[in-house]
Order: C-alpha cells, then sequence, then structure tokens
C-alpha cells in the first residue's frame, strides 16, 4: 500500500512540474512587449465620437468599466459592447483590462 502511494504521489509530483513548464501557473514577471492595437481605426481618429457625454474618473481597486458605469448611471440599457467601444473610442484604444489603479479614464456616461 506505501509502494501505492509513493507512486501515485510520485506521479502526481511530475505532472505537476510537467504542467507549470508547459502553461505556467505565475503570471508573467515581464511586461509583454507586444503593442497594443488600437480597435478604432486609424482613419478615425478619437474625436469620432463627441456624441458620447463622458465623465473622467480615477481608477480605485476593484474597479471596472461595467461597475463604474453602473455607479454613474444605475443600471444601464446600453449593451457591453457599446460601452467597450465608446469607452475605446473615448480613450485611444486602451482596452478596459487595460486600466491601471489610480490613472484617470473618460467613461461614457449614458442618460
Amino acid at each position: 500500500m506505501k509502494r501505492l502511494l509513493l507512486f501515485i504521489s510520485f506521479c502526481f509530483i511530475i505532472f505537476i512540474i510537467y504542467f507549470d513548464l508547459t502553461t505556467g501557473t505565475l503570471p508573467d514577471s515581464h511586461p509583454s512587449t507586444t503593442s497594443v492595437e488600437p480597435s478604432v481605426p486609424a482613419s478615425k481618429p478619437a474625436s469620432v465620437f463627441p456624441s458620447v457625454a463622458y465623465n473622467e474618473i480615477t481608477i480605485k481597486p476593484g474597479d471596472t468599466l461595467l461597475s463604474i458605469v453602473e455607479k454613474e448611471i444605475g443600471a444601464s440599457n446600453q449593451p457591453i459592447e457599446t460601452i467597450i467601444s465608446d469607452f475605446q473610442g473615448l480613450n485611444e484604444g486602451l482596452k478596459p483590462e487595460q486600466m491601471q489603479i489610480g490613472k484617470t479614464y473618460k467613461i461614457p456616461v449614458y442618460k
């Protein structure tokens, strides 16, 4: 019985090491070197979105784009895709998941 448990433990440890080396369980310690492509075409500058009202809001820990929009106007009747595209248009193509704590961003406001 001891041998079986040792064999299963050994296999489990080998699997953990293999998984960690191939997939990884820790985030990258180095920032990625890929460039961020704005989702707004280059022919359309950010000033194309003048009809979207916005507030400049400083991001706090735990804030997401959707939580900020919901705090500003309550329940939003806008689709999330519209909110994301307006946010990217107002912030030069920045994706919502790239927001950083302590920085100020233009958040679209809908009435």
